[in-house]
């Protein structure tokens, strides 16, 4: 083995011999301790029971493993690498105190033996013994200081301590020692991107693809942090650096699709999706796309991805089910509803499928054939309260308030029962008997005063009736039950936007309770209405065009980042984003919030200039 290293050093650079003999002479040091160390003279008898440790170990049987091991000591009591395996079966089995005894004795026998510091380290270090653990791993390091593994340990001991510098400068040791090295940068850096410490994790993956250009994953998770900053086009080129490595890495591709749709690139975009749909005929894959289509409003080019998977899959009844989700995503009722008939009732997604076809139904006005659907899916599931809720709603829809009334005052003695009143409520609002509604739900408050789930409900009945401090109230007695309630925190941060009342508290709760669901789209919008009440279109606009981002058809989202466009001087864009808000209303009258939106956005697209207001 020495003979071969120089051999290998002296004609890989003849031309700097010197240098070349001092990192060889380094390297055959290493590999001769590295032979003196690890395969400890050993008698035939120990030799024996120590391959059949190694047998049990790989069958995952490691107390047969001790068992070995123990009789391979028998006859070479004292041998470091026996007593190292001892202790890595004792820690496999969950017992550290034994695992810590048998390593201190290899160490003490072999104080120079490399893998036992390391194990002792790990050990130590699982144990919660930080700073003995410290010791050994850094003993290891000077032993080998051209071997990663403690370095990698010692990185995570660190991290584990939330000493994220402290960690930072033992992979940039173990880049010192060996130049080109990537596992400490990349292991380090995916560690902290996993944790949200996304500038560090940002600068140690870089480093780590300098070194290792071919590694997807920590190409494929750069992009996820330049996407995360708002910086779409370095994303794309990120993933456009694993695809050299992995052309056909179907989730790189997707990702590319995405990254590129961003970045205001559909033909880009259609290039990663077209090679990712060639890669395979998977319905869910074929779906995925379309909805990322969707997510940049280009429904066309959605429903085509869709039409060709069916095409080349007629037969396939999740293609069909998927084709309805993309329909009713679009508001296109009927054309959902036709294609969620085609999903045969033996297929997997059949009763999804059939209450999905029944609202869909019930919305474009078919309303005897939604409620013959109804009436069998409640037939079949009648503990199923949402479904007793969506039937209701059809019910009220095909102009039988009373039996859905009905059906919801059944519901209110069952499980989940807050779900049937906050229903109810709405439907008797909705038929203008608003002073019944809160009745009911005061009531029921009363009869369950800790109820987060009532509390919230009554709640947003007072707001919608005009009383803004009984709402608050309300609102602030759920935080009292439940201090992690983000509904209730965005709840009192928009409401205390909307009136102007205290801005200051209004953000730190709207932070809050995106704190706790950081990718929940009206959470975002509030905090951009925050920002928009305080004047700071610019900011507010930003944060609302995220929100559309993440909920590209709410009308109220929509409505919200017309009116910062407009402040922020773009009549332009307001009247593209009002339009849109129109658009979704009259597809979904329902989904005006308040009741009134529609007209209101009319009135708004009237009075802005002729040219913007006609565009």
């Amino acid at each position: 083995m020495c003979l071969a290293l120089a051999t290998g050093g002296a004609s890989a650079a003849p031309s700097r011999k010197a240098p070349a003999a001092h990192v060889d002479r380094e390297a055959m040091r290493e590999a001769m301790d590295s032979a003196a160390h690890d395969d400890p003279a050993a008698s035939s008898a120990s030799y024996a029971h120590y391959l059949q440790s190694r047998l049990l170990h790989l069958e995952g049987d490691h107390r047969g493993a001790v068992d070995e091991l123990r009789l391979a000591l028998a006859t070479d009591d004292g041998n470091p690498q026996l007593l190292t395996q001892l202790g890595e079966e004792y820690a496999r089995l969950g017992d550290l105190v034994r695992a810590e005894r048998e390593l201190r004795r290899a160490v003490e026998k072999s104080p120079t033996y490399h893998p036992a510091h390391v194990l002792l380290g790990r050990v130590l270090m699982e144990s919660g013994h930080l700073s003995r653990a410290r010791q050994h791993l850094r003993r290891a390091v000077a032993l080998r200081p051209r071997d990663p593994e403690a370095y990698l340990v010692l990185s995570q001991l660190h991290l584990d301590a939330k000493a994220p510098d402290e960690a930072v400068k033992v992979v940039e040791a173990l880049a010192h020692a060996l130049p080109g090295e990537a596992s400490g940068y990349r292991r380090l850096g995916l560690a902290l991107a996993e944790r949200g410490d996304t500038a560090r994790a940002e600068r140690l993956l870089t480093k780590a693809a300098e070194r290792d250009p071919g590694d997807v994953e920590v190409w494929s998770t750069l992009a996820r942090l330049h996407e995360e900053a708002g910086r779409a086009k370095e994303a794309e080129d990120a993933l456009a650096h694993a695809l050299e490595a992995d052309p056909d890495s179907r989730e790189v591709l997707l990702s590319a699709g995405r990254a590129a749709l961003k970045g205001g690139s559909v033909t880009r975009a259609r290039a990663y999706f077209d090679r990712l749909l060639s890669l395979s005929s998977s319905p869910e894959l074929a779906v995925r796309v379309a909805f990322s289509y969707l997510s940049a409003h280009q429904s066309a080019a959605a429903e085509a991805v869709l039409a060709a998977a069916r095409k080349d899959s007629p037969g396939e009844p999740r293609l069909a089910y998927y084709a309805g989700l993309v329909a009713e995503r679009m508001r296109r009722f009927s054309t959902a509803a036709t294609a969620f008939g085609e999903v045969p009732p033996d297929a997997e997604v059949f009763p999804d499928a059939r209450v999905r076809r029944a609202r869909c139904l019930s919305l474009s006005g078919d309303h005897a054939r939604a409620l013959v659907l109804y009436r069998a899916a409640v037939k079949e599931t009648p503990a199923d309260l949402e479904l007793r809720i969506a039937h209701a709603r059809a019910l009220e829809r095909s102009g039988s308030p009373t039996k859905g009334e009905a059906v919801l005052r059944e519901a209110l003695g069952g499980e989940g029962a807050a779900m049937a009143y906050d229903a109810l409520a709405g439907l008797l609002e909705r038929q203008g008997r608003a002073k019944e509604a809160l009745a009911l739900l005061r009531d029921a408050v009363a009869r369950s005063p800790k109820d987060q789930d009532l509390l919230f409900s009554l709640g947003a009945a007072l707001e919608r009736q005009g009383d803004v401090t009984g709402a608050l109230a309300r609102m602030r007695t759920v935080l009292l039950v439940a201090p992690d309630h983000a509904a209730a925190m965005n709840f009192i941060g928009y409401l205390l936007a909307q009136h102007g009342m205290d801005l200051d508290e209004a953000e730190r709760l709207v932070r809050r309770a995106l704190a706790l669901r950081p990718d929940n789209a009206a959470f975002v919008d509030s905090l951009g209405w925050v920002y928009f009440q305080r004047g700071e279109a610019r900011k507010a606009v930003e944060l609302l065009e995220r929100a559309v981002d993440l909920a590209p058809d709410e009308p109220a989202i929509l409505e919200h980042l017309g009116d910062a466009y407009l402040k922020a001087a773009r009549a332009t864009d307001a009247s593209v984003s009002w339009k849109r808000a129109l658009e979704v209303l009259t597809l979904e009258p329902e989904a005006a919030e308040p009741a009134g939106q529609r007209t209101a956005l009319e009135r708004k697209l009237k009075a802005l200039p002729s040219p913007a207001a006609g565009r």
